[in-house]
């Protein structure tokens, strides 16, 4: 099998609904495994790759997520096509450690004022669902059901997980979600009657630095959900679930936003039987 027999097949049962990204690692291989078969692909035919991006001064997360399209490729050619290959061990590049970028209710507030009107509906339905960047402007009508007040998010690459799962749309989110009705038959959320593509905009990111806030990107408000519910004493297990993460590790990244569950573990008896350790007034300032 042809390696560009490979991608279309894959493409082809995938059908995921991100194809523009998807497509575009797939260009950029082309030039370096377009003309071979599967099973001539080899670790140093991977490494050139590597060192090419590395070259075009691409972050390490970047090159990993083509070398996440290349291995799934290679990895369903062997084990489900049953193509007689032996894919090459693809080791993924080390990354920085995950930020957790997030603002407060006031800056948002602050951002949404300064956006143009279709970006500030989408910034506060992140904001009220805590999906993803590509959940939001890939939204279909036929995903919606404002009678139950849920959005049905599939199961595919864009998730980051192999399930489908249900998002409750709260009041705030009702509202945005019904002030798109009639722009457009199959997407929800349009820009002059056409389907947006992207969020995270040149446009975007100069309002952000407009109106003060630094190092703040479009994923960054799934981190401002997740945070916010976190502070106002959402359990870990609930956020998991409504944020549709598999992993509990990535929910647990949020859990130091949240102290006052560790304020019982402090004060162990009744202020008459703690010792005095400050006998006088101590001023901190």
């Amino acid at each position: 099998m042809l390696w560009k027999e490979a991608v279309v097949r894959f493409m082809r049962e995938k059908q995921n609904k991100d194809q523009t990204n998807e497509v575009s690692i797939f260009k950029y291989l082309d030039p370096f495994l377009g003309h071979m078969y599967v099973d001539e692909i080899r670790r140093m035919h991977v490494d050139e790759i590597i060192q090419q991006r590395l070259k075009e001064g691409v972050t390490n997360t970047t090159i990993n997520r083509l070398l996440q399209k290349l291995r799934a490729v290679l990895n369903k050619a062997h084990k489900e096509w049953e193509v007689k290959c032996d894919p090459p061990y693809i080791k993924l590049l080390k990354e920085p450690k995950r930020r957790v970028r997030w603002i407060t209710e006031s800056e948002a507030q602050k951002l949404i004022m300064a956006l143009q009107p279709h970006t500030a509906d989408m910034v506060v339905f992140s904001l009220e669902t805590g999906l993803r960047e590509s959940n939001v402007t890939l939204l279909r009508w036929d995903q919606v059901d404002l009678s139950q007040r849920i959005v049905y998010i599939e199961g595919d690459d864009i998730l980051k997980s192999d399930q489908a799962f249900v998002v409750p749309l709260s009041d705030v989110a009702v509202e945005v979600i019904k002030k798109q009705v009639g722009k457009h038959s199959e997407r929800v959320f349009t820009f002059r009657g056409n389907p947006v593509r992207r969020a995270n905009t040149k446009s975007f990111k100069e309002t952000c630095k407009a109106v003060g806030l630094t190092d703040f990107r479009w994923h960054d408000l799934r981190h401002t959900w997740a945070t916010w519910h976190i502070q106002r004493g959402t359990p870990l297990e609930v956020l998991q679930e409504l944020g549709g993460w598999s992993d509990y590790k990535m929910v647990k990244r949020y859990a130091h936003f949240n102290h006052q569950h560790l304020q019982k573990f402090v004060n162990r008896g009744t202020p008459t039987d703690v010792p005095t350790i400050f006998p006088t007034k101590v001023n901190f300032g």
